[in-house]
């Protein structure tokens, strides 16, 4: 088991970044689907709290992932390749980071603005920015579900260009993000 990235394989920590936060990503889409339609009750608010602090722990997460991102070696890429594939590559990773670091920030703001304190699992507390709802809190609210819209898009995309790879330039991309053992 290989801990760091290699030219040639992503390592087990970026993996475990990958994976780990896609089920968290996943995880968060159950919870907000779940919260809205459940009625006014100690469940809903409860929902909300956990939604909340998975979604302070996903910004947490993106800055030390991206951080990792930096300070590793990026596996090249596949021989096969073409030039207009890795460019557009590129371009939907830092689109998905833009979004992995927007949807906690707009979601942050919308609580805080919207008169919500933040309990972080019992730890500490980040209090209310206003008394009530606020017309700024209302702009983030639309942004905060907008942008996960474009997640859908995005990962979607992600997963596109992983089965292009694997079914069409049949390279080892796919198998660079799988755990070796």
């Amino acid at each position: 088991m290989q801990w760091f990235n290699t030219s040639k394989q992503w390592g087990i920590i970026s993996q475990i970044f990958h994976w780990g936060m896609l089920l968290l990503f996943i995880m968060q889409y159950m919870l907000a689907y779940t919260m809205i339609d459940t009625p006014p009750s100690d469940q809903k608010w409860f929902l909300y709290a956990w939604h909340k602090q998975i979604g302070l722990t996903l910004f947490l997460l993106a800055y030390i992932r991206l951080w990792w991102r930096e300070r590793n070696p990026k596996p090249r890429d596949p021989e096969k390749m073409p030039p207009w594939a890795s460019l557009f590559s590129k371009i939907n990773i830092a689109i998905l980071y833009i979004i992995m670091f927007s949807l906690p920030i707009t979601g942050f703001l919308m609580t805080v603005l919207g008169g919500y304190s933040i309990n972080y699992f019992g730890l500490f507390t980040i209090p209310s920015f206003t008394d009530g709802p606020s017309v700024n809190s209302e702009i983030f609210i639309i942004a905060h579900i907008w942008i996960s819209y474009l997640f859908y898009v995005f990962v979607g995309v992600h997963i596109l260009g992983t089965l292009y790879h694997y079914f069409v330039l049949k390279d080892n991309a796919l198998a660079r993000m799988l755990p070796h053992m």
